[in-house]
């Protein structure tokens, strides 16, 4: 999936090192047109992952309504509503005295659409749930590569061999791959070397379901090991009960 990138201000001392840059709210197949978002209920949402180890606690705004509160590392949102449009994130550090400013975009964001946003050391990562129909009742699966520590790496499932991604580099998304419904066993290795970086094994995908998955942490990092954690969704077909 191709994502448009777009410079951003960041405000205050730099908690996160480097100038932030947006990922905009991009869409892949499954974005509502204009015509579906007439016939569906019109639901626009968001979950968030904060997978920045130098951050800290933060704050999440939408449309300057504060939506997450010491929200912290590792933590993941339920789904979250917003008014459609052009939304309005605001990310300010949590902390004692003045909880200053330091990541503000607008993004377009259609009605009708599941987006996933997530917090890392030098991008904001954001996407569209991919929300339409699979054949056969496969998963779909998507990788995100969220740690700016680590370097290019391929995912598989060793089982199967199923290749997931290849010389995935820090904030870049791989292609989404329908893969049959069943359990798989993750593996992460560097791409220059082929040396494991980190496992998932065991991962359920089920059908007609669609999964992010993000690979985030620091390799060698006690407190913030390298780690794959994952945000599902249910295809239209699945969510739209029939007659």
């Amino acid at each position: 999936m191709h994502t448009n990138v777009r410079r951003l201000r960041v405000f205050g001392p730099a908690a996160i090192a480097m100038m932030l840059v947006a990922m905009i709210f991009a869409a892949p197949l499954g974005l509502q047109s204009v015509a579906a978002q007439e016939d569906l209920a019109i639901q626009t949402r968001v979950q968030i992952l904060h997978a920045s180890p130098d951050l800290g606690k933060c704050e999440v705004h939408i449309n300057y309504d504060e939506v997450l509160d010491e929200f912290e590392y590792g933590d993941m949102s339920d789904w979250i509503d917003f008014e459609p449009g052009g939304a309005r994130v605001t990310i300010t550090a949590d902390r004692a005295g003045f909880n200053y400013a330091i990541f503000d975009a607008v993004y377009p964001s259609p009605a009708g659409n599941d987006y996933y946003m997530v917090i890392t050391d030098a991008l904001v990562l954001g996407g569209v749930f991919d929300r339409s129909t699979i054949p056969d009742g496969g998963a779909r699966v998507q990788i995100v590569q969220g740690s700016v520590a680590l370097p290019a790496v391929n995912v598989t499932a060793s089982g199967d061999r199923v290749s997931f991604a290849t010389e995935l580099a820090y904030g870049r998304s791989s292609e989404a791959q329908v893969v049959p419904a069943g359990t798989y066993d993750l593996e992460v290795t560097l791409a220059d070397t082929g040396d494991v970086a980190v496992t998932l094994p065991g991962v359920t995908f089920e059908g007609n379901m669609t999964y992010q998955l993000f690979i985030i942490g620091q390799p060698g990092d006690e407190n913030h090991p390298l780690e794959i954690r994952t945000m599902e969704n249910t295809t239209l077909e699945q969510a739209t009960p029939t007659a």
